[in-house]
């Protein structure tokens, strides 16, 4: 019999190295602790802007974000001006499951972006819709099959914070990613790598991060630490399922930290004469040159002829665009603070490399304090209840395993990427990590 090996990547969405290392200190997170101790970890730091979709399409693919092109949820380029959301058909590589390397591996994959609408395969898929849909599983049956065995995972289109009391939306939160830890254990044994995505994490951070600086003796009342707890829960439960052959990998594409107010790039655009609003509010696209990108970006986009409808910017003079909006921004100064606002205004192409660069936003933003960010796009920013929030990402975060290859309780100083994880899961498979895949083994 062939000896096979398994592996479980368990995504925990937002996880601040900083809280990790105190509460796994206090004993308040055992799963993690382990990990730590038993494992080996080290640091991992987000590609460009720290947002969910450039790290999940990166583990999902093995390409960088300026290959795979997912800048945010949403297209940073739309010739209507409206941002639409990206789905598994705009994927430019094929996921892990269906490229050569892995023939003959069975993956299950539970609420990743990019695998919506799902596309069948020898696997099991539950996905990440944008949107209420009762199609969201691969094979059809996958729901009722997990039904039957008491396991309902929910999606977190169904979870929308709307301002509703805490004690209503926090526990839907944490049930959500019980669900989901639950659901992986039961696809493992028939499985040879479950990926799953915990999102409880990021969630109570954007909303209730105002309760870690109330002081250190609140925080293990606070909302983000039920979600560590409840993440911490579906991680040694998976430990105690593991066997000789099996490893458990944990990471987070993105870290967290504390939010002040958004700041929106439109208005100062506005002031700079590089866009113009009517007077009932709306954008006057053939008066303007430049407007801000969509959320989680931190990008510019300059209104290009043949890219955009109303597109104002010839081609020729696109770069000398470029540097003036660059030049004017990085004078304007935060009103909340009286300090600059930004740090730097970088081109898409000293940020990212690859075919997919043109789809990122002209210009990307680099924050002069992290507490004060850009707004994005503000029909998805209003949406979304964006100036509701009291955390956003970081780029700093961990990564930690356990198993055959990692032991010793080791710490590695080597800042890994969201890209390195797959070229992990193909290590430890026995794989050759292919050729065109930017990521390097942990192990």
């Amino acid at each position: 019999m062939t000896f096979r090996q398994r592996v479980v990547v368990v995504i925990t969405e937002g996880a601040a190295p900083e809280l990790l290392g105190r509460w796994c200190a206090k004993g308040l997170l055992p799963g993690f602790a382990r990990l730590r101790a038993q494992g080996v970890h080290g640091p991992l730091r987000a590609e460009g802007t720290p947002y969910e979709p450039p790290g999940l399409l990166s583990v999902l693919t093995g390409r960088r974000a300026g290959r795979h092109g997912f800048y945010s949820y949403w297209t940073c380029h739309d010739p209507e001006y409206t941002p639409q959301v990206l789905t598994s058909k705009d994927r430019r590589h094929p996921v892990l499951w269906q490229q050569e390397v892995f023939a003959g591996v069975r993956f299950a994959s539970i609420g990743l972006f990019g695998t919506h609408p799902p596309e069948p395969f020898d696997g099991s898929l539950i996905t990440y819709p944008m949107y209420a849909t009762l199609h969201a599983c691969h094979p059809r049956s996958l729901q009722r099959t997990l039904a039957a065995q008491g396991v309902r995972p929910v999606h977190d289109v169904s979870v929308f914070w709307t301002g509703q009391d805490r004690d209503e939306l926090l526990p839907s939160l944490l049930e959500a990613d019980v669900q989901r830890g639950r659901a992986a254990l039961a696809l493992l044994e028939e499985h040879d790598v479950v990926l799953v995505n915990l999102t409880s994490i990021d969630r109570t951070s954007h909303i209730y991060w105002q309760e870690l600086e109330r002081g250190p003796e609140h925080e293990e009342s606070s909302a983000v630490l039920a979600a560590y707890r409840t993440c911490d829960r579906v991680i040694q439960d998976v430990l105690e399922r593991a066997d000789d052959r099996t490893t458990v990998l944990a990471f987070s594409e993105i870290g967290f930290g504390p939010l002040r107010n958004y700041h929106s790039v439109n208005a100062e655009l506005e002031s700079c004469g590089f866009l113009s609003h009517a007077a009932d509010g709306r954008a006057e696209w053939a008066r303007s040159r430049a407007f801000e990108a969509v959320q989680g970006t931190h990008g510019v986009n300059v209104n290009l002829r043949g890219r955009y409808k109303h597109g104002t910017v010839a081609e020729r003079d696109y770069d000398a665009v470029r540097s003036e909006v660059a030049a004017a921004l990085l004078e304007r100064l935060n009103p909340r603070t009286g300090r600059p606002f930004l740090a730097a205004v970088h081109r898409r192409e000293e940020v990212y490399e690859g075919e997919a660069v043109h789809l990122a936003p002209d210009l990307v933003l680099e924050p002069a304090d992290w507490r004060y960010l850009p707004l994005g796009d503000p029909a998805w920013a209003s949406h979304v209840h964006r100036d509701w929030q009291s955390g956003w990402h970081r780029r700093d975060s961990y990564w930690a395993a356990l198993g055959p290859d990692f032991s010793g309780g080791a710490e590695r100083t080597r800042i890994a990427a969201p890209v390195d994880i797959p070229a992990t899961v193909c290590e430890l498979l026995g794989r050759d990590v292919p050729s065109d895949w930017d990521g390097v083994p942990l192990s």
